[in-house]
């Protein structure tokens, strides 16, 4: 599924695909940054400079250390006004058969819609297509 949205609401957030933004400051790239060692985060850090591209975005290496390990700890990325101000994103990670990180299933919304407490079921779904992919590895969360 490419994107899905509801009829209800008047304003929707549509991303378009193929659109480009920095790892560090979308839930998703910060799913694959944080499969990557220190090392290989050290390297993204002083490749890109960590632009911004909000007031919100992540531009220091301790700040995106930090968020990486709360990306490890909790398996979901958020993006919060981070892309685009008033935007908002939740993202979880797709594995396949062999564990590794294929894709990252998302959640966009308007930031005043907003709500922390849709991770979990963000991260359940990605977890139930990782295993319908054959993924059968436990998570600790």
């Amino acid at each position: 599924v490419e994107r899905t949205s509801s009829g209800r609401a008047s304003v929707r957030v549509v991303h378009i695909v193929g659109a480009r933004a920095p790892l560090h400051t979308t839930a998703t790239g910060k799913l694959f940054l944080a499969e990557d060692g220190a090392e290989r985060i050290r390297d993204y850090a002083r490749r890109t400079g960590l632009p911004a591209s909000t007031p919100a975005s992540i531009t220091t290496l301790p700040a995106l250390e930090k968020e990486l390990d709360r990306v490890r700890r909790h398996d979901v990325g958020f993006d919060l006004d981070e892309v685009e101000a008033g935007v908002r994103c939740i993202a979880a990670g797709i594995r396949d058969d062999s564990g590794e990180l294929i894709a990252g299933l998302s959640l966009s919304t308007p930031s005043d819609r907003f709500n922390p407490d849709w991770a979990p079921l963000v991260r359940e779904t990605a977890d139930e297509i990782s295993r319908a992919l054959g993924f059968s590895a436990p998570r600790t969360r």
